[in-house]
């Protein structure tokens, strides 16, 4: 026992104490109260080691005044509580780091402690290229200076952060304006006394050009292509601005200088036009419209994004020279019918222009003109001949000459086709029109539940592929028949058969069903669309029919007696549905007496039951009686 209380001691006690002496060493940062807790606790270990050492009571009795006296000395001693900054004590008016310093006021004592409930303000001061940024702890962590209330041990946190500089085209930026020979940029916000920004701050950057120059984008900025443009300064930034020069435009060999200019055989609209030094901005489109004069065409541009279009395009990205010519008109004449507008008009048709030709009936030289044939009531356009070829209505033809074109058109049928009834089938080709004279063949489709009977109107047979000739308009008519279908079926499957099997049938149709059982089954029974427990059934097919032959499983009871003639059984050897309970009875011929069952029988009782869930084989023995 003696030996188990100081192992106690030595291995939970000693620990214990040493933990609560740097708790309050190392935590509470009192050492006075860690030295008395050190002796109080040391003292009790002492005593309690006398006790046991010496055997008298009155060492334990020294415990309860070590214990009142350090309770006494924690509450009567006084009471201090430390405030710590980025973990260093706080021991004066200044706190001092690499990135600044915290002034306090007021100053703890001179042991470093406060007195509970005081308030202290705390004022960051950021070195040189640093910001204050935030307190962690404080009533107002956003806010500098702030306030913390001592009502126990503080521990607060301060930040700073980097200031950044900003370099534009490698200079740096020190003011609002940042001036080059192309143009300058504006800055704003500019960068503080020391030229640099705070982290995050938002930058925004506006180019001006200098006279003959344009700005052209920006490098590293939030939005290259935009002016202004802001930049976020999370580092710092090098930012490159790019201004470019203004061109000329010439066309023809003159400088344009005005919003159009003229020639012999027209003039050109100029849409932007120049500044006031006769130059453009790069990257400037100018839409340039050709205007020829009368009996002339614009013939093509050259040196713009589309030498064939009028109006046309031309991007300013360095002096442009731009040539424009002019060229004659020529008429367009439709099966030798002079074009003197959008149309022009036949007994068998029209045809439609695309531009119209203009009121000098011509057109301008290298127009592209669209044709469209339009065929009269009982004509079909047929093919384009002289100066246009093919067989589509439309074509495209372009006026670098006098043109002479045909439009020939074709007299049409018109071929009109249908079923009876109403969706019980279709017929292909489908109705349409016709050349005069053309073949067509005919072929009839049945839809589902129907089968083609036969052809009416301008066509008969009853075959599905027929063939006439469109030499007038024609009606013709597919009739088609109802049929449904017979589904036929047995159960269970294996176990017989249905004649006919399934199939489909006329409406109206009359089919006998004849049920034939498989070896070891018999005919129960109709069900579906029929009944009843005749093998043979008849019914009309006026609808979709679904019938089921439904069969029995059957056994053979085979009944012998030994010796033979010495009684009988009844019922005697026959055939049972499955699962039928079959009650044998055994008689004795005169002279014997029974005596028992064999087989799939047993037993010494006269009268036996069996279930039918198989072929079954049964004897009656008899025994002859002695006289």
């Amino acid at each position: 026992m003696k030996k188990s209380l100081h192992e106690l001691l030595t291995y939970i006690w000693i620990p214990f104490m040493m933990g609560i002496v740097w708790y309050i060493f190392r935590d509470r940062h009192d050492i006075p109260l860690a030295i008395m807790t050190l002796i109080a606790f040391s003292a009790i270990y002492t005593m309690v080691r006398l006790y046991f050492a010496q055997k008298k009571w009155w060492l334990l009795l020294t415990i309860p005044p070590i214990i009142i006296g350090l309770v006494v000395y924690v509450l009567v001693r006084p009471q201090g509580i430390t405030l710590a900054i980025n973990g260093q004590a706080v021991t004066g008016s200044t706190t001092s780091f690499t990135q600044g310093l915290v002034s306090v006021e007021p100053p703890p004592a001179a042991d470093g402690k406060y007195d509970k409930d005081t308030i202290v303000t705390l004022t960051a001061s950021a070195s040189s290229g640093y910001d204050w940024k935030s307190w962690t702890a404080t009533s107002s962590d956003t806010s500098n200076p702030t306030t913390i209330t001592m009502d126990s041990r503080k521990k607060v946190t301060v930040a700073f952060e980097l200031r950044s500089s900003l370099i534009l085209n490698n200079q740096a930026v020190i003011g609002s304006i940042v001036s080059f020979t192309e143009g300058s940029v504006s800055v704003n916000p500019a960068p503080g006394d020391d030229g640099k920004y705070s982290k995050d701050t938002i930058v925004t950057l506006t180019a001006s050009a200098s006279s003959g120059y344009d700005w052209k984008s920006w490098t590293a900025t939030g939005s290259d292509t935009s002016n202004p443009t802001t930049i976020t300064m999370d580092s710092r930034k090098q930012v490159t601005v790019t201004f470019e020069p203004r061109f000329r435009l010439v066309i023809n060999n003159q400088a344009i200088i005005g919003s159009s200019m003229s020639f012999t055989e027209g003039s050109v609209s100029v849409d932007k036009t120049p500044g006031d030094d006769d130059k453009y901005a790069k990257g400037t489109v100018v839409t340039l419209t050709a205007n020829p004069t009368s009996g002339y065409g614009l013939r093509s541009w050259a040196g713009t994004s589309n030498d064939t279009s009028n109006p046309t395009t031309v991007t300013i990205n360095s002096d442009k020279q731009v040539m424009v010519t002019f060229e004659l008109r020529f008429p367009l004449t439709i099966n030798n019918q002079v074009v003197t507008g959008s149309s022009a008009n036949f007994t068998e048709g029209s045809v439609s222009l695309n531009p119209a030709s203009g009121t000098d009936a011509r057109y301008a030289k290298d127009t592209t003109v669209t044709l469209t044939a339009s065929p009269a009531s009982g004509y079909r356009f047929d093919h384009w001949g002289g100066d246009a070829s093919g067989n589509a209505n439309t074509v495209t033809i372009i006026m670098n000459s006098v043109k002479s074109i045909t439009a020939t058109f074709k007299k049409v049928y018109t071929l009109t086709i249908s079923v009876n009834p109403a969706e019980s089938g279709s017929v292909s080709p489908s109705s349409g029109t016709h050349d005069d004279g053309t073949t067509v063949t005919l072929t009839a489709s049945p839809a589902s539940g129907y089968r083609f009977d036969r052809w009416e109107g301008d066509v008969s047979g009853n075959v599905t592929a027929v063939v006439i000739n469109m030499n007038s308009n024609k009606s013709i008519t597919a009739t088609f028949k109802k049929v449904y279908i017979l589904t036929t079926s047995v159960n269970p499957a294996g176990s017989g058969s249905v004649l006919p099997s399934s199939g489909t049938y006329d409406d109206g149709t009359t089919v006998t069903l004849t049920a034939s059982p498989a070896s070891g089954y018999r005919f129960d029974q109709w069900s579906g669309d029929v009944s009843g427990n005749v093998t043979a059934v008849t019914i009309t097919m006026n609808a979709s029919k679904s019938v089921t032959a439904t069969f029995k499983k059957v056994y053979t009871l085979t009944i012998s007696v030994n010796p033979a003639e010495s009684g009988s059984v009844s019922p005697g050897s026959g055939t049972y549905d499955d699962g039928t309970a079959v009650t044998l009875t055994a008689s004795p011929a005169s002279g014997y007496r029974f005596d028992h069952w064999e087989g799939d029988a047993s037993g010494n009782v006269t009268t036996v039951t069996i279930t039918m869930n198989s072929n079954k084989s049964i004897t009656a023995t008899f025994v002859k009686i002695s006289p």
